[in-house]
């Protein structure tokens, strides 16, 4: 996983996408034209410079190319967009995300050497969708067609199972990509060790948390049973 990122054009996505890169704990790199927006993010980040994007020297200079990932947010000038592209490309750095606002700039971006695109109001609006069609589902990680990722707790009627006795595949229609155990103390955080794909003789426990994929409409589905109702279906075992 990269820590070293570059951003470039800090307009609302590309400061919102730096601060958090940067509040993550990563090296972050954030560069501008605008003197006023560089002064605006300086003590969110490793280093904020104003410097022409254009100028391979200048951005050489800076250490521009060193970086892990690249993210090029340049909003309305796609000609620039391109032209950065294209240099950091050039330059080697082995990731380049670039925000674009249609395929056909998603299409013509990849041909310049872009690793990766962004539709920042799109995947916006897709969210926000999710959660107004679905809004018994906690935060998930949207994966495009549907599915998705969730980290739930352990729902009451899958404690003191084994994951092969629960068969969540066959009954729920959803896999389990990870478990993180509870500590002897307290509930599971965050950053506690996940343990992938853990084998079908582990018994699950009260506390424990879940790492599920699935379709939306699946996940939801194992998701209410973590606050079950006399209407909840519950789990049948034979």
């Amino acid at each position: 996983m990269p820590y070293n990122f570059l951003v470039i054009g800090l307009g609302t996505f590309g400061r919102q996408a730096a601060v958090a890169l940067a509040s993550g704990g990563a090296e972050v790199l954030a560069v501008d034209h605008s003197e006023e927006r560089v002064n605006g993010i300086r003590d969110q980040v490793s280093r904020a410079v104003c410097c022409d994007t254009l100028d391979e020297e200048a951005m050489s200079s800076i250490g521009a190319f060193d970086v892990d990932c690249a993210i090029v947010a340049i909003r309305r000038h796609f000609d620039v967009t391109v032209l950065a592209t294209h240099a950091l490309h050039k330059k080697g750095v082995p990731r380049i995300l670039a925000q674009v606002e249609s395929d056909n700039e998603a299409e013509a971006i990849r041909a310049v050497g872009s690793t990766e695109t962004i539709f920042p109001q799109r995947d916006m609006a897709l969210r926000i969708a999710n959660k107004l069609l679905h809004p018994n589902l906690a935060d998930h990680i949207p994966l495009g067609c549907g599915a998705a990722l969730i980290d739930i707790p352990c729902p009451p009627p899958f404690a003191g199972h084994t994951l092969g006795g629960l068969a969540l595949r066959t009954r729920y229609g959803v896999t389990l990509i990870g478990l993180r155990p509870a500590p002897v103390h307290g509930a599971p955080t965050p950053s506690d060790p996940m343990q992938l794909n853990p084998p079908p003789e582990t018994r699950l426990r009260a506390d424990d948390h879940l790492l599920l994929l699935g379709t939306l409409t699946e996940l939801e589905h194992v998701q209410a049973l973590t606050h079950p109702t006399p209407d909840t279906e519950t789990p049948f075992w034979s």
